[in-house]
């Protein structure tokens, strides 16, 4: 029992002088999402100031023969204010190369509203919402 209580008094303590991810990151800016229209998946996160990105997620292709990992990496706006995410695809299973290694999705403007595009060949929508 004493284990379990000087444990427990380690992970508290650990636990309040850890930052957490949001104060590492900075600000938010923005938060975005990309959603599969059928077979697929969802990725999404927040969109920090110092242009890194946050979240993950993962898809699924050809009735499960092809799965990935989804690891955004970076954002960017152009002069029209449009954004543009930038991610890493981490394949799981599938034939090797059946998936680009990296790619970006957009521009797309931030109003919040879903946008309907071709993400590896399918329907997904794309979605940008700037914080107030």
């Amino acid at each position: 029992m004493r284990k379990l209580l000087v444990f427990l008094g380690l992970l508290v303590l650990v636990a309040t002088l850890a930052p957490s991810a949001a104060l590492a990151e900075g600000k938010v800016e923005y938060t975005w999402t990309l959603s599969a229209l059928g077979q697929g998946g969802w990725v999404g996160g927040p969109l920090f100031a110092d242009g890194t990105v946050g979240g993950g997620g993962a898809f699924s292709f050809s009735n499960g023969r092809v799965l990935a990992d989804i690891a955004p990496t970076t954002w960017f706006e152009n002069a029209a204010g449009e954004i543009t995410v930038c991610l890493n695809i981490i394949e799981r299973r599938g034939p090797p190369g059946a998936l680009p290694p990296a790619l970006c999705i957009g521009p797309a403007t931030s109003t919040g509203t879903a946008t309907k595009i071709i993400f590896l060949g399918d329907e997904h929508i794309f979605r940008v919402t700037e914080l107030q």
